[in-house]
């Protein structure tokens, strides 16, 4: 700790020369550079603004329900994927917007990658209709980071075939402008068209252009 701010708070400083990969949470805001892959995380708008309220859009009304998962960095997303996820601890993923409104309005254009965070945790609740952990351990884990209250949670743990909670760190946003649409992405080749959307994977390179693509100073994330 070198210090406090106006708020009280401590001040720590972090080198650059010495940072350890071995636990996401020390190592942020910077990204292993020794990674694999990153995927992608699909997240329908309204739960989106509530669980990365930074990631601004441009010319976008943001939708938010008022929690108080918006103010920490650690996050948690409850998803019912067909397949067991392929994310790993440690792994940097692509927070994409999904644009749902029925607006006579192009979703290829509203739709976006927003954000990018690091995996954290990856637990699967339910796979093809046999729970591998009890209601109560769940909502134990989930805490208050998730956008659904108790009553939805227990919903999807009783009905969903599979059920896959993805924690994970804020890491950072591209901002109003910077944001990369659906049409950039299957422009270029990053959204296989025959590939649902979460099984892309994206490799290294790939990610520091994604990265580059929204404005992000990829040496400022990635450190060699």
């Amino acid at each position: 700790m070198v210090g406090y701010n106006e708020n009280d708070e401590g001040v720590y400083l972090k080198s650059r020369k010495h940072l350890d990969y071995s636990d996401p949470y020390k190592s942020f805001p910077f990204i292993n550079p020794e990674f694999e892959k990153a995927g992608y995380l699909l997240v329908n708008d309204v739960y989106h603004d509530t669980l990365f309220p930074y990631s601004e859009l441009k010319n976008t009304i943001q939708e938010q329900v008022a929690l108080s998962v918006a103010n920490g960095i650690s996050k948690i997303y409850i998803d019912s994927p067909y397949h067991r996820p392929h994310y790993k601890v440690g792994e940097p993923i692509l927070i994409y917007r999904r644009y749902t409104k029925d607006d006579g309005q192009k979703p290829t254009y509203k739709s976006c990658l927003t954000s990018y965070c690091i995996v954290t945790d990856v637990i699967i609740a339910k796979e093809r209709n046999r729970s591998l952990i009890t209601f109560e351990d769940l909502l134990r884990r989930i805490s208050n980071k998730s956008v659904y209250d108790e009553n939805e949670i227990k919903i999807k743990y009783e009905n969903e075939k599979n059920l896959v909670i993805i924690e994970m760190l804020y890491y950072g946003f591209f901002g109003e402008g910077h944001n990369i649409n659906h049409a950039w992405l299957s422009s270029n080749g990053y959204f296989a068209p025959s590939v649902y959307p979460t099984e892309n994977r994206v490799s290294p390179e790939q990610f520091k252009t994604l990265l580059m693509e929204g404005d992000i100073d990829v040496s400022n994330v990635i450190i060699d």
